[in-house]
């Protein structure tokens, strides 16, 4: 007696087998995906890390320069900084601003420094370069208390008009709508360095 078919348990047990491959296959291919995400994550927060430590660098080394006083507003923060050459340090302008929605819903923070030359002429400029891209980004600024009260509150603005550098700058930022903002605050020292 030859056989042509197969019986119903047959093909069920062929079916529940590769069931139990397929679902092997996609939990492996899961698992990869989730740890390539969680590498670019950290990848990110790398490249966030170390604009905002070099950021924290310029602005501890911002002084304050009649020509050139610090201003702040919560999407731009524009100070003088000194860079010191082969022969000679030079002044130059550092601004850091937030160019807005990029199409693809990030913010970048961006950097440009210019160097500043005598009368107010802008010198050479330096391309400006992405520090980092978050879901939103914006700067705060530390303020004295007044009336003989200890510490700081944050406001969204510095002005020229302060003839001095703030206590402080806030970082704040986003990577994600369902995240939650994160903060970076960047002490500056104060009457250390002044050039009226």
């Amino acid at each position: 007696m030859t056989r042509r078919s197969f019986a119903l348990i047959e093909l069920i047990i062929a079916t529940v087998m590769l069931a139990i491959i397929i679902v092997s296959i996609y939990s492996v291919f899961s698992v990869g995906i989730k740890a390539w995400r969680r590498g670019s994550e950290g990848r990110d927060f790398q490249k966030i890390r170390i604009g905002l430590l070099r950021m924290q660098k310029e602005l501890q080394n911002s002084f304050f320069f009649s020509e050139v006083p610090f201003k702040g507003v919560s999407k731009e923060i524009i100070f003088p900084m000194v860079i010191s050459g082969e022969n000679r340090d030079d002044v130059y302008v550092i601004n850091y601003y937030i160019a807005e929605d990029r199409g693809d819903g990030y913010s970048a923070l961006k950097k440009r420094k210019t160097l500043f030359m005598d009368n107010k002429i802008p010198g050479e400029k330096d391309a400006d370069e992405v520090v980092f891209l978050a879901n939103s980004i914006n700067f705060e600024y530390a303020y004295e208390l007044k009336n003989g009260l200890k510490g700081f509150k944050w406001k969204a603005a510095w002005g020229e008009s302060q003839k001095k550098n703030p206590l402080a700058v806030k970082v704040n930022f986003s990577l994600g709508a369902d995240e939650g903002v994160y903060h970076k605050i960047i002490f500056i020292m104060q009457g250390a360095l002044g050039i009226e």
